[in-house]
């Protein structure tokens, strides 16, 4: 049978939540559908953070500014 597609999937490490405390767990979890959902590993993820936080701290000093 002929593939009509391939789709070239990168592999994301994922972070292991065994034994862990159920915050921190809950926090594993939600970075691994963070990065499986947006194809980005760990560094990549911080840099989208940094970047979200600029942007969020810059719309609220415009705001509070006047």
């Amino acid at each position: 049978m002929a593939r009509l597609a391939e789709l070239p999937l990168k592999r994301v490490a994922q972070f292991s939540t065994e034994g862990d405390p159920l915050p921190i767990r809950w926090h594993k979890l939600l970075m691994n559908a963070l990065m499986r959902q947006t194809g980005l590993g760990l560094y990549g993820l911080m840099w989208l953070s940094f970047a979200k936080g600029i942007v969020l701290s810059v719309l609220v000093w415009w705001v509070l500014r006047g």
